[in-house]
Parts: structure tokens; sequence; C-alpha cells
């Protein structure tokens, strides 16, 4: 039976055990690794059980560690390396492999077993110089103290938590020597919309299926999840993202932001996935511009590039100015009217936003984009359209209706944004 949505904010009806979800979750949890002790599970275990699995994990990352951001294996070897937050450590596994020394930073002591069983099983325990169970800021301070300076420091997945990212910018600068380079994944603000949206419509269900939280997202999301490959558990993404109270726009970070503030503390933009880099520079070889000025030509850029991050393929706004500046006033509100959805998932904050997709809709169809595949904006114009469908079932209450879209639109199925970005910052001389 469906249940229509309260004009008023509505709490789900049940919960998972043991687990708390929703906006209380994000009063009680400072840190996410605080969040992930509460849990069952470990977000990133992918059990790699063999020598096959573990060689089809490390291809995967030596494809967007040499293709897409210029950093081929064979700089780590012999490379001393600080990875924070590596969970049950896969990617340190990786890291191993190409020859670096780690240390393992992980303050969830549950993750630490997997961690030390998987060196064992792949006889990389040599490799692995400590693990410690700290935060950033705690260890830092710590090993400032004895001045011993990394050459890598990797921070992927969570570093978008600690706010402002002034503090850990400061902490992996006192960590890094010179010429050494910092390695981060996170989730950008335009460019988490989408998973916005998804976790915005579940919110929504929730309160109109009668079904746990598990359930109900299963019901919404099983064609999309089963649509592509996974090394992990549905209920754990269910965990990680939809129920995480850290996934919410309030903690995604801006791109161009990020660059400025790695900046400040003596870091330049070395490559990053989305492109940051100004993409159509031409000037003579031996012209060295000044650090203000690389700047602002990638600021610039990235001005342009809100509507692509958006999209998750290439929409680059070609503009004028006040065109440009539209676009992206439409976009930032789309993002923050649909936080608003999850954190209270009620009538009015579906209407806003319905509304605010409608604007996104009108500036893809208004302004100027260069696009590799022609095809491109109406092809994300068929996702806005798709995505105001479920709102509108939402709406009305009907959850029957709103998992038949979620199983039977292609544009909703297929499409998932690119919320995660990479960026790698090198400590200036």
């Amino acid at each position: 039976m469906s249940r229509r949505i309260s004009s008023t904010t509505t709490k789900t009806e049940r919960r998972p055990r043991s687990r708390k979800s929703g906006a209380a979750a994000s009063m009680e949890y400072r840190k996410l690794f605080r969040y992930y002790e509460q849990q069952t599970f470990l977000p990133t275990y992918a059990n790699l059980a063999d020598d096959a699995a573990l060689a089809r994990y490390v291809h995967g990352r030596e494809m967007l560690f040499s293709d897409k951001l210029f950093l081929p294996p064979r700089i780590f070897r012999d490379a001393s390396m600080v990875e924070f937050g590596p969970d049950s450590g896969e990617n340190a596994l990786v890291f191993a492999r190409w020859g670096a020394r780690t240390t393992l930073v992980e303050p969830n002591e549950r993750a630490h077993k997997y961690i030390r069983a998987y060196f064992e099983r792949f006889g990389l325990s040599e490799s692995l110089r400590d693990i410690v169970a700290a935060d950033v800021e705690a260890f830092a301070a710590r090993e400032h103290a004895s001045r011993v300076l990394a050459e890598f420091v990797d921070a992927e997945g969570f570093i978008y938590t600690i706010q402002p990212a002034d503090l850990w910018l400061g902490a992996f600068a006192q960590l890094l020597r010179p010429g050494g380079f910092a390695i981060v994944s996170y989730y950008e603000k335009d460019a988490g919309f989408f998973e916005i949206a998804l976790k915005a419509i579940y919110a929504a269900a929730k309160t109109i299926s009668g079904r746990d939280p598990v359930d109900t997202a299963w019901a919404l999301y099983e064609t999309k999840w089963n649509s592509i490959p996974h090394t992990r558990s549905f209920e754990s993404w269910v965990m990680d993202v939809m129920e995480n109270p850290f996934v919410r726009l309030k903690y995604f970070l801006d791109a161009d932001a990020l660059c400025n503030a790695a900046q400040r503390f003596g870091f330049s933009l070395y490559s990053s996935w989305p492109v940051y880099r100004a993409p159509l520079e031409i000037y003579w070889h031996k012209r060295v511009l000044p650090a203000e000025e690389r700047r602002r030509r990638h600021s610039a850029h990235l001005a342009r590039s809100h509507l692509s991050f958006m999209a998750g393929e290439e929409l680059y706004l070609v503009g004028g100015l006040e065109q440009v500046d539209a676009a992206n006033r439409a976009i930032a509100a789309a993002a923050q009217a649909m936080d608003q959805t999850v954190e209270s998932p009620t009538a009015s904050s579906i209407k806003l936003s319905l509304a605010a997709v409608e604007a996104v809709k009108a500036a893809v169809q208004t302004t100027s984009v260069l696009a590799r595949n022609e095809q491109a904006p109406r092809n994300y114009i068929a996702v806005l359209e798709a995505l105001k469908a479920a709102l509108t079932a939402l709406l009305n209450g009907d959850f029957v209706v709103l998992c038949r879209m979620m199983r039977e639109s292609q544009a909703l199925v297929e499409h998932w944004g690119t919320p995660t970005h990479f960026a790698v910052f090198r400590r200036q001389y």
C-alpha cells in the first residue's frame, strides 16, 4: 500500500537493527570512522581471495594512476608512503605490489586484522611498515615531531569529511618532503548531484514504502545495481552511501576552492580526474607562468566545467560569462534543493527539487555547450526528465510506480554521474 508524502517532516517507520540513519545520525557522528565503527561492515572490503583477483584489482588501479593521474607504478618503487583511511587495505596492497613502503593510518581498529591478513596472504608483509590507529590530525602531529618525511600521502574516499580542508592540507604539508605528492579522492559538490538525487529518492521512498531501509533500496535500485559489476555487497553500498550521514552536500568539496586552498599550503596541482588544468593553453615552452596566473587560468576552466561535472560527461559551457554564471547558479540551486529533500523528505521539499531540476533542464537547453558526443545534451535532458518523473511519483505517494520507473527507465538505470574526483597535489620545493 502506498502512503502520501507528508507536507511536514516524517520519520522512517522501520530501520535496520542497531543502526541509525538520516539527519539524527549526522548529529551523532563527528567523524566518518565513528560511523563505520558502529556498523557491521567495512565499506570497501572486496575479499580478494587469490592472485588472479588481486591482479584484476591492480590492473584497474594502474589504468587510473598511469592514464589519468600520470603517476606510473614505477614511481612508487621504494618510496615511503602514508595512506590514510585504507579501510580493509585493497589499495594499500596495490601500492605495496608497486614497491612502496607503506604506513597505514586506520582509526577503525576492526579493519586492522583484514589488512594484516591481506598482506600475509599475498606475501607483502615486509612492505607494511606499520598500522596506526589514529586520525589524520593526530598522526600528523606525532610524525611532525619526528621530522621523518614521506614521498607520498594517499587519502581516498573519506578525506572530504574532515572540515575545513585546511586541516588535512596542513597535515599533508607537515608529512610530505618537498616535491612529494598528495593523492586524494573526494565527493565534488556538482559531480555529486546524482548521488544526492538517488539518496533523496531513497529518503522519501522510506516514508511511503512500509519496508525496512535495505529492502526499500533494493526495490528501487536492484536493476541499477545489477547493471554494473561490483566488488562489495549491496547492503554495504546502502550503508556507505544511502544511510551515511556524511554523504551530504555540506561536506562535498568545490574543485576550484580546493585548488585555491592547496596553493595556500604550498601545493601545486599536478594532475586530476576530471581534468582541472586549463585544457587549451598554448605558449612558449620556456615561459614559466606565475603560480597566481596558472591558478587563474585553471579557475576559469573550472567555472565552465560545472555542467560537465554534474552530467558526468563533456558538456563544457562555452557561452558568455553571464550565460555561464546563470547555468552555474541553476546547478548549485538544484544540488541544494535535492539535499534538502534528503534532510526533510516532505511534499514541499520535493516540489522545490522538481522546480530546481526543471531550471537545470532549461539551462542545458539554452546554454551553449561543447560536447564530444553531439547527443550528450539531449541524453542529459532525458536523465533530468526521468528524475522529474520519479520525484512526481514520490509526490503522489506511489511507491509501486516509483519502483517500476527505477527499473524500466533506461536513463535512470544507466546514469551514475561521476561523484568522485581525484586530485594529485605536489608540495613545492
